[in-house]
């Protein structure tokens, strides 16, 4: 057990401790292993130096990108902590493996271990391991990539030693929920526990993610829980949150529906709404593209076939009804950044739709669109392509900034596909066209981001029947004298069972009605008792009702 006054140094000195680790750059050299070609400002040395802001970078890592120290007198490792880089992380290494050696010839393999993909930047994560055996001499090799690159790189590299005993870390296995009702997201349960032989209970932080019971977004969220002892022992776990959406889109679709026309005519013109909404985001589908949702009526696909830049704004955009993507604000900027992680693990160079090939630096969207928003990595655009190429297309990087690149056939990139959208009709006509006579069936389906679909299915009936009838009514019955003072009479040329005769006045007021019961043939209706003026008096027969006008003197 630790006496009060320890433990209170010691919280005192966490930090400081967990910055000095066992390298220190102001005493140590970190030397490359391997074949290994860097910048001379982001050599191996920077990966001991503790900034974040620097970083160690390998421009051919087949053989692995790594690096060895000589801290002197001999340590026993038992946790790295490892620091993303600035940018571009499909950069960043899936693997490590670490060795120890005390005379620079013998080296063993203590730990090997793989390292979560993620797109945040400047993120540590320390992962522990098990090792009894003291090494004056540490190394540690890279291997692997989260994204097609060449290029591997980390910010920061630290080991730290073991003091009393390390806390132990329960985490959850990565996890998959439903999206909530109309949401898309879904709450996430999960329980992160730390114990410690000799502090007890360790509250563990939250690094990276959300906390348990929060709203997830859909798609794959990853977690990273540290905790750290009165030692200044850490360990860390990862996990990852899968939402599914699990909802379809729903419509709000017409009612069934009959016009009708008049006799002789051939069709007629019909309008309608058909409305769509969707948790998430609805979209339709696209071969060989990754649907990546749809925002202000424009929607956003990535390709999944790589391009030279020139022909996928000239030649493969167009062929699918769209323009390379336009980013028109900062909103816009995140929502495709955040799409298109998942896809591209981590983004891996998308190339959009800002060119300056018609007048050097002066930059505008394929699209037309007024060209009042940029974000330009630091030192972009700088129009300098190999070899003296124009750098007269632009791509995103990892971190959302933009950068001018050249079209060259050596260099293929995925792109950003822009197309307005439209609800998929399947069937009928649209809302507006001339509907011929008879039923047509209209057929519309909506699909969202994940898949998933629904239909809307209604008819358009013109009918004619109607028409006629009412001409033949028109033509069978009729009022005289029409104006009267007093009497007037129901001519039924067609001798028509009437049924009921009802007077209305110009307010839709009921003044006078005759049952069938009291109705022969041609009746004769005393109206000498109405206030002068206009009435409508309504007719109904065995073939249907007519309304006529009826003028009282």
């Amino acid at each position: 057990m630790k006496r009060l006054s320890t433990i209170f140094i010691l919280v005192i000195c966490l930090f400081q401790l967990n910055g000095q680790g066992i390298f220190d750059s102001d005493i140590h050299t970190a030397i490359p292993f391997g074949d290994v070609s860097s910048p001379p400002t982001e050599t191996a040395q920077q990966v001991i130096d503790q900034d974040p802001d620097t970083k160690f970078l390998d421009f051919f890592f087949q053989d692995g990108m790594g690096f060895e120290v000589n801290v002197g007198s001999a340590t026993i490792a038992t946790s790295i902590a490892i620091v993303t880089a600035n940018d571009a992380p499909e950069r960043d290494p899936q693997e490590y493996e670490i060795f120890g050696s005390n005379d620079g010839s013998d080296y063993t393999s203590i730990a090997t271990g793989t390292i979560p993909c993620v797109t945040e930047r400047f993120l540590s994560r320390t992962f522990a391991f098990s090792n009894t055996e003291a090494y004056s001499i540490y190394r540690v090799n890279f291997t692997g990539t989260c994204g097609p690159s060449t290029i591997l790189q980390v910010a920061d590299v630290q080991l730290f030693e073991m003091i009393g005993s390390a806390p132990v870390m329960s985490c959850p296995e990565s996890l998959t929920v439903d999206s909530s009702p109309g949401e898309c997201s879904g709450i996430a349960n999960f329980e992160v526990t730390v114990s410690d032989l000799e502090d007890g209970t360790v509250e563990p932080t939250l690094t990276l993610g959300f906390e348990a019971g929060s709203a997830y977004p859909v798609g794959n969220t990853p977690v990273v829980y540290t905790a750290v002892d009165s030692d200044g022992n850490i360990v860390s776990c990862n996990f990852t949150v899968t939402v599914l959406d699990v909802e379809s889109p729903v419509f709000e679709c017409p009612d069934d529906m009959t016009v009708n026309v008049d006799q002789g005519a051939t069709g007629a013109t019909v309008n309608f709404d058909v409305a769509v909404s969707d948790n998430c985001s609805v979209i339709n589908p696209i071969d060989d593209f990754t649907p990546l949702g749809t925002m202000d009526n424009q929607s956003y696909y990535l390709s999944n076939s790589l391009f030279v830049p020139e022909d996928a704004a000239f030649t493969d955009a167009p062929d699918n009804g769209g323009t390379l993507g336009t980013i028109r604000n900062e909103e816009e900027n995140m929502y495709i950044l955040n799409a298109v992680r998942e896809p591209t693990s981590g983004l891996a160079n998308i190339l959009i739709g800002y060119t300056d090939i018609s007048s050097e630096g002066e930059f505008e969207w394929f699209s037309g669109d007024p060209s009042d928003y940029n974000n330009w990595n630091e030192g972009e655009p700088n129009n300098s392509g190999p070899s003296g190429e124009p750098e007269n297309y632009t791509i995103m990087l990892g971190n959302g900034t933009w950068n001018d690149i050249a079209s060259l056939p050596s260099q293929t990139y995925r792109y950003l596909l822009e197309v307005e959208y439209e609800l998929l009709q399947t069937a009928g006509l649209a809302s507006g066209s001339t509907f011929p006579l008879g039923t047509t069936t209209n057929s519309f389906v909506a699909t969202d981001v994940a898949g998933n679909s629904s239909n809307c299915e209604f008819t358009v009936t013109v009918d004619n029947t109607s028409s006629t009838e009412n001409h033949f009514l028109a033509n069978s019955i009729s009022l005289t004298p029409n104006p009267s003072s007093d009497w007037v009479t129901i001519s039924n040329e067609s001798n028509l069972a009437l049924k009921n005769i009802i007077i209305f006045d110009i307010y839709g007021k009921m003044v006078f009605m005759i049952d069938q019961d009291q109705i022969n043939d041609n009746p004769a209706i005393d109206i000498s008792e109405l206030l002068t003026g206009i009435y409508l008096m309504e007719i109904q027969t065995e073939r249907g009702s007519i309304t006529k006008k009826l003028l009282k003197q």
